[in-house]
């Protein structure tokens, strides 16, 4: 006979394990294959963040390590690790092995910063704030500040974060379809079918116009 103890029993009830199916399901985040992701986004995958309010081009403040307090230009962002990269901020430095023209060496560069380690500056009060989204009454989805040294304007969007980074490709490719094919008719419907919608068109047309 099989003991109740030897089987592992889930710690959650049924109902429970059902709400977090669905919780997981609502706020599911892409996940990536690995063959794209670095060592640094495989150990954040289960964790990204869902809706990024800081864009490339926006000025941040450092809220914690070795910088903070000090204010720059977010340069670019890895959506994939959680981090992005500030101008001029979170200096290290990296040993560069020589080859062809380079002279290789010490060299100083940015390394990336956590999300979580940056605010975004009010643009009123200058203080490091956070950020919320909104949308006017055109229908325009916009940024606010909200927090406590914030002035509750509207941060906008910065011009160099609507310039994609890699242009998008518009050559044909071999898996694309081309506008002839877009353009042929590929369905014959059989003649006792009525055509491609059946009998059902015409008899809904003379039910609502009877003479």
């Amino acid at each position: 006979a099989m003991r109740w103890s030897s089987i592992a029993m889930s710690p959650l009830s049924g109902y429970q394990m059902w709400r977090s199916g669905q919780a997981k399901t609502r706020h599911k985040v892409k996940n990536w294959a690995a063959r794209v992701l670095t060592k640094q986004a495989q150990k954040v995958q289960k964790h990204l963040i869902e809706r990024w309010r800081i864009l490339r081009g926006d000025q941040v403040m450092v809220v914690a390590g070795k910088d903070k307090g000090q204010v720059g230009t977010v340069s670019k962002v890895y959506r994939k690790e959680n981090r992005l990269l500030v101008e001029g901020l979170n200096l290290v430095k990296k040993h560069v092995k020589r080859s062809g023209e380079n002279p290789g060496g010490i060299i100083t560069m940015e390394a990336p910063i956590h999300y979580s380690n940056v605010n975004l500056v009010d643009p009123v009060t200058g203080a490091a704030v956070r950020a919320r989204t909104r949308f006017l009454d055109d229908g325009t989805k916009v940024r606010y500040t909200v927090g406590r040294n914030s002035s509750g304007s509207i941060v906008p969007k910065p011009d160099v974060a609507a310039t994609r980074t890699k242009p998008r490709k518009t050559d044909v490719g071999a898996r694309d379809t081309t506008w002839e094919h877009a353009l042929k008719n590929t369905f014959a419907p059989a003649p006792e079918s009525g055509g491609f919608f059946g009998g059902g068109a015409r008899s809904f047309a003379s039910s609502a116009h009877p003479h």
